[in-house]
């Protein structure tokens, strides 16, 4: 399957190149029709797009194949930066073989519709979306960049990167349940000599907010100048360098040393090719010698190790009641009440951050098992996870709805109707989606359902 991948995005390249399509510019277009094919994209042409000449291009996966929510935290970017945005509406977490089929009707489209670059294309996904377009990159060996959010990589060493000539930027909130997982990201490019950044913010697990991208992209944008496929703007590298050294100031200003010094080392990382800096590496060297930079970085290895701990408890758990068909709710009920007790309402906001990255990591895990016994027809082993999920997210409407679909594969009635007026009690308000569900299409005409969509 990737030499097929590899030869299809190879000879994209020898379409006809700029056909007579005239799509508008500054808009989101969100259904154009994949060639050959029932799939679509989304697109995105900055404002200064030009279709005689080449431009950069940026292939975005969405986990759940959204294409214009995928393209929306990507426009301020492709607007400073003059980038075309392509978003997959099929492309989804799932088997990677059935994407890269999908992959390859895309960049045949793509390639025969648009005058690309080809020094100039990247890759970028959430989630999910982030492990798929590290794959395409390790296997077409065409790509120039990856912007990977709130995921690492493939599951599948082999697709695994090695020797890359690609540029990798991470972008995780500190309350993602992949946050650990990131800073092992980069260990692992750092140790293969790719060049690489990590950017931390005030998050969970979903798309970055769209000025972390624009960081992503500028930091992309710098290594266009070092790798010589673009010529150096002067004055976007002063001004990129004095928002960075403003950024790690105030965090030094706030106290927030170990986070300052990360941001100073990534400004010498980065920029001492065309500054002096020689005074910024021995304030570096001074405030590692502080007693705050001692303490954060002790705090943040005790509560690394007690993230481990916790997980690796609360994983072992599951996973013998999956296998064993045990479904001991209440031990999950008792222990995640203490645990939000003593972790969600913590007033030490880093241990706050990480209960929230430990719940979620566990209701990924239901989730994603639960997804998994869906596709092999085992409805009642995807029933003890999405269960399992009401307790950690007992507030949430989506985890009752899932409910309510998993036994309507049951045929209880009577379950469908609690645990749909369940999703609706806690703020679930769409109708279309209810009746456009196969699942719960025989109980349209029931009394008591039509009285629940009339809540809606």
């Amino acid at each position: 399957m990737s030499r097929f991948f590899v030869l299809i995005f190879i000879s994209s390249f020898g379409y006809v190149i700029g056909q007579n399509n005239d799509f508008e510019t500054e808009k989101v277009v969100d259904s154009i029709t994949v060639k050959n094919t029932e799939e679509t994209f989304a697109l995105y042409l900055p404002a200064n797009f030009n279709k005689q000449e080449p431009s950069a291009i940026v292939f975005i996966f969405d986990p759940v194949a959204r294409g214009k929510i995928g393209i929306q935290p990507f426009i301020e970017a492709a607007e400073k930066h003059n980038y075309i945005l392509i978003c997959s509406n099929n492309c989804r977490n799932g088997p990677f073989k059935d994407n890269y089929k999908r992959i390859n009707n895309l960049f045949e489209t793509v390639f025969a519709i648009f005058n690309i670059n080809r020094d100039r294309i990247y890759t970028a996904g959430f989630s999910g979306g982030s492990r798929l377009a590290t794959s395409v990159a390790v296997l077409t060996k065409q790509i120039q960049g990856i912007i990977g959010c709130g995921a690492g990589f493939p599951s599948n060493r082999m697709r695994m990167p090695g020797i890359e000539t690609f540029s990798y930027v991470g972008l995780v909130g500190d309350e993602d349940m992949n946050y650990k997982e990131m800073f092992t990201v980069k260990e692992w490019y750092s140790k293969f000599n790719i060049d690489n950044e990590l950017f931390i913010y005030n998050g969970n697990h979903s798309w970055p907010p769209s000025n972390q991208i624009l960081k992503a992209f500028d930091w992309l944008e710098l290594q266009a100048y070092k790798k010589g496929i673009k010529s150096a703007d002067e004055s976007f590298i002063k001004e990129s360098f004095d928002s960075n050294y403003t950024s790690a100031e105030l965090l030094e200003k706030n106290n927030k040393i170990e986070h300052a010094v990360w941001e100073y080392e990534r400004i010498v990382r980065n920029y001492s090719r065309y500054f002096k800096l020689d005074s910024l590496i021995l304030k570096i060297k001074a405030l590692k010698k502080s007693k705050k930079y001692r303490i954060d970085a002790k705090k943040r290895e005790t509560i690394k190790n007690l993230e481990l701990k916790i997980t690796k408890a609360f994983r072992s758990k599951f996973k013998f009641e999956f296998e064993n068909n045990k479904n001991n709710y209440k031990w999950w009920e008792k222990e995640f009440s203490n645990f939000r007790d003593k972790y969600l309402l913590n007033e030490d906001d880093d241990l706050k951050k990480m209960g929230e990255r430990i719940n979620y990591s566990i209701f990924a895990l239901a989730y994603e098992t639960g997804q998994k016994e869906l596709r092999k027809n085992n409805i009642k082993k995807a029933l003890y996870c999405h269960k399992l999920n009401t307790v950690l997210y007992p507030d949430k409407p989506y985890v009752f709805l899932r409910l309510a679909l998993d036994y309507a594969l049951l045929d209880n009635e009577e379950k469908v109707i609690v645990n749909l007026k369940k999703a609706i009690d806690n703020g679930f308000n769409n109708k279309g989606y209810v009746l456009k569900s196969p699942e719960l299409s025989k109980y349209i005409e029931k009394e008591a359902f039509k009285k629940l969509l009339d809540r809606i």
